[in-house]
């Protein structure tokens, strides 16, 4: 489903496109949340779908305090040069899993859970282009306990004084170890499932286009919609078990801002 894989992608684009109201940069709390329907791959390489609800929250606290897609974290702005540059670290959930429920061909492959992550991220926005590197390491020994470095850029249309679009593509590399666990196959794994035995290395391993709509019903109400288009890479792409290289994810909601 969408929380799955992309509610990353879909978070950055919803936090530029919601400006927070003059009128609430006052506050102890400000920001948005609200309430997603999605779906997408049901794993990394897969051909099949999942769908389901996925809570979109977007809070500040305080001055440093956050908790969005990112999860928890702390975050810091300032000027620069004709932009403001943002930066900090969140600690949250890492929704992208696998197991043979969801493929009966991944029958021998060994489960990957989901569980915590860790996300250093540095973004700049100038006008209505914008700039972004996140590096996410896995925190779970049950998981991928990789690291993948995503690198976006994206740029923002008001349509009108409601509307507005936001266009972000992405290019994400990873690890030895979220490779492994995500597309390799032992030559144990591949007597037990059938699947060609492959070794998976590090490298270039997604690149994707985002696009997110949103429209103002009120002041405080935004009702989005987002396309994620995906393809996978490299050892990735060429992977036994990667099923399709190719995936589309859809999403659509509400979100309350105050």
């Amino acid at each position: 489903m969408q929380s799955k894989s992309n509610l990353a992608a879909l978070g950055a684009a919803l936090c530029v496109l919601l400006s927070t109201p003059a009128h609430a940069e006052n506050k102890l709390v400000s920001g948005a949340v609200g309430l997603g329907f999605g779906t997408g791959p049901t794993f990394p390489g897969a051909d099949e779908n999942d769908s389901g609800l996925f809570p979109v929250v977007d809070l500040k606290i305080g001055q440093y305090v956050v908790v969005n897609q990112r999860g928890l974290g702390l975050e810091h702005s300032r000027s620069l040069g004709h932009g403001e540059l943002s930066y900090g670290l969140g600690v949250g959930y890492d929704f992208t899993s696998r197991s043979v429920e969801d493929d009966l061909r991944l029958a021998g492959l060994s489960d990957v859970d989901a569980g915590a992550m860790a996300t250093l991220f540095l973004e700049y926005q100038t006008g209505p282009f914008s700039y972004g590197l996140e590096v996410m390491r896995g925190l779970n020994s049950d998981g991928h306990e990789g690291t993948r470095a995503k690198l976006s850029g994206g740029y923002d249309i008001q349509l009108s004084e409601r509307a507005g679009l936001s266009v972000s593509p992405y290019l994400i590399w990873a690890d030895d170890n979220w490779m492994d666990s995500f597309f390799s196959v032992s030559n144990a794994q591949s007597v037990a499932s059938g699947l060609a035995a492959y070794d998976a290395n590090a490298g270039m391993s997604q690149a994707g286009l985002n696009l997110t709509a949103s429209y103002a019903l009120r002041e405080q109400v935004i009702v989005f919609a987002s396309v994620d288009y995906a393809t996978l890479l490299g050892d990735a792409a060429d992977s036994s078990v990667s099923f399709d290289d190719n995936a589309a994810s859809l999403s659509a909601g509400v979100m309350f801002r105050f």
